[in-house]
């Protein structure tokens, strides 16, 4: 028989079939693939599109009733169902690194949360600048020791993740018995089969933390998906919701608390109003970079202040944003009622604060802030839920002057009459000074430890100290205090009834500068007087032939300068001389502005020698 002639096309076409078919004959010769056969089901029972059909097993029904499910043997799940097990559920709130949350909870309800195996393997958010100082470099090599042991892929090996917690609104007290909120809980699990972590799961794939103050922070060493709970008290006493504010971060703690110092200091106050001061923000010389750039930065800080008396800051004292809801007053440079200065003794950089508002004989609660890392905040920051230091507290006084004032003198006058006396006499001062060989050999020089600007720098502190004299009411017994101006009349017009040496006594009956009697009349008051060691450092910095020279013991000094105390009780008074009431009016170096009270008004009187 002979075969039809085939075109090259149909040849080729021909012999591709032939290669299939022989595979094919190959692969069901090799192998012998599972088929599934289809059975005809009872028409009686309706189609369950819900749950499996379990085929090919050996039990019986009766016999998984039997108690024998436990014993069967269960194949080993493939990668993709594992996968499709442990996936996130979609009510589950995912976070990103750095990247806050915001939420309202009601009491009694739980809120869940994931930083996902992604985010934790993810890239760290961009550095921004931050504070200049020794702060900011210790930030710099604690991240970079985070990148050397966190730079891995995960598998292997894990990270350090922080979880942190603001409450920025607190429900109300349904009476006057119960006036603080109970705190938020926070639940965190690191086991995938634990997903949703609350109060009604097990203690045994979760760890409970519970708020302190509106604050918490929780470290964690993760290398997989770490699920959060946080949970509202069930409580019947309050109403109304909470507010919270959640974030995870891979780089550092997005919210931050410092328990160890308040960096926030008290210097005076009058009846309704009252300066601070941060400690000194840097120990470098004026010529370093950094010196200067903290003295031109913006000031990087805020404060808080709240009556003690007032309740409502209870609950929320550790949290900026709640103390930014809460709180009754506060001071930032958005306000203009901070500003930095190197006032003081050492002349280092510092924040002050302008509180004002303030009742009088109260005794405040204050907070030093920061509002995210200081130059940034919110999302994609580090740092940017912001910082709040350890609670200090200050009391105002019942006086309305901390320097010698007159109600009739309005506060521009006032301050013009200060100003030019002091201005006056550094011109005067500069004069003598210029006639002084300063910028010569070191033969030539009058001395070998002192310079002209340490004599320059001793005359403002001595200069501001006894210019503008720091005072207390005259109604103050405390024995470190010099009466003055016992001649004089009150403001009310009645006068004082004392005996005859205080009205005799020249350094009594009047004050220590004859501008305050004379163009103020301030009516008798009592003085702080100035600290020895100021008159003293005046002498040793400056040239002998200038003629300064500091009366002696018994002999003038006992009425015009006095001793620091050596317990920290400020009994002698220097430009910067701030109260430290956590430690029990302890005194520290501290801003170096002159202040004078009118009529409960503070007004901030820089020195610009």
């Amino acid at each position: 028989m002979q075969f039809p002639k085939l075109t090259p096309l149909q040849s080729r076409f021909a012999a591709s079939l032939l290669a299939s078919a022989i595979l094919i004959i190959i692969y069901f010769s090799l192998s012998r693939p599972p088929f599934a056969y289809a059975a005809e089901l009872d028409e009686r029972i309706p189609p369950d599109h819900n749950h499996p059909i379990l085929l090919e097993t050996e039990e019986s029904f009766d016999d998984l009733h039997d108690g024998s499910l436990d014993q069967m043997h269960l194949e080993p799940m493939s990668d993709s169902h594992i996968l499709a097990r442990q996936s996130t559920p979609t009510d589950i709130n995912a976070l990103a690194n750095n990247d806050p949350q915001p939420m309202n909870i009601k009491a009694g309800e739980t809120q869940n949360w994931v930083f996902k195996k992604e985010a934790l393997a993810g890239p760290f958010s961009p550095q921004t600048p931050g504070l200049p100082s020794v702060v900011e470099r210790e930030n710099t090599e604690f991240r970079q020791e985070l990148r050397k042991r966190q730079d891995s892929d995960i598998p292997g090996g894990s990270r350090t993740l922080w979880i942190s917690l603001n409450t920025c609104l607190q429900p109300s007290a349904n009476s006057s018995s119960n006036i603080v909120p109970p705190q938020l809980e926070v639940y965190v699990s690191q086991s995938q089969d634990l997903q949703r972590p609350g109060p009604s799961q097990s203690m045994d794939n979760q760890k409970k933390f519970e708020l302190d103050d509106g604050f918490a922070q929780i470290q964690l060493d993760a290398s997989d998906s770490i699920y959060v709970g946080v949970t509202a008290p069930n409580t019947s006493d309050f109403s109304g919701i909470w507010n919270y504010e959640v974030a995870g971060s891979i780089d550092a703690p997005y919210h931050e608390f410092d328990a160890n110092s308040p960096n926030l200091y008290f210097v005076d106050s009058d009846s309704h109003a009252a300066l601070l001061v941060t400690n000194d923000t840097t120990q470098a010389q004026p010529n370093e970079t950094v010196y200067q750039k903290w003295m031109d930065m913006q000031p990087p800080f805020s404060m808080f202040a709240h009556n003690q008396d007032n309740p409502a800051i209870l609950g929320v004292q550790k949290s900026y944003c709640g103390l930014k809801q809460y709180a009754q007053l506060s001071a930032s440079r958005e306000t203009g009622d901070a500003s930095m200065t190197n006032r003081g003794i050492g002349s280092k950089p510092k924040e002050q604060f302008y509180i004002q508002r303030l009742n009088t004989s109260a005794t405040y609660i204050g907070f030093l802030a920061m509002n995210g890392n200081s130059t940034d905040a919110g999302n994609g920051v580090v740092g940017g839920g912001g910082k709040v230091w350890k609670a200090m507290n200050f009391t105002t006084k019942s006086v309305a002057y901390a320097v010698p004032s007159n109600p009739s003198k309005k506060i521009d006058e006032l301050s013009a009459i200060y100003d030019k006396y002091a201005s006056d006499m550094y011109q005067f001062f500069n004069f003598s000074l210029q006639q002084i060989p300063c910028n010569t050999t070191a033969t030539a020089q009058y001395s070998l430890a002192r310079t002209c600007d340490d004599c320059a720098a001793a005359y403002k502190q001595w200069l501001c100290a006894v210019t503008i004299p720091r005072c207390e009411d005259y109604s103050n017994p405390s024995e470190w205090l010099m009466p003055r101006n016992t001649g004089q009349k009150f403001i009310n017009g009645s006068s004082i009834d004392v005996d005859q040496s205080l009205l005799t006594s020249v350094a009594f009956n009047s004050s220590r500068n004859s501008i305050i009697d004379a163009d103020i009349q301030p009516g008798p008051y009592k003085e702080v007087l100035p600290c020895k060691d100021l008159c003293y450092d005046l002498v040793q910095s400056c040239p002998a032939t200038l003629g300064f020279g500091c009366p002696l013991e018994g002999k003038g000094m006992n009425v015009s300068y006095g001793n620091r105390d050596p317990t920290g009780l400020i009994t002698c008074s220097y430009l910067g001389a701030a109260y430290f009431l956590n430690g029990g009016s302890k005194i520290i170096d501290a801003a170096g502005t002159s202040v004078f009270w009118v009529s409960g008004v503070l007004t901030l009187w820089l020195l610009m020698l």
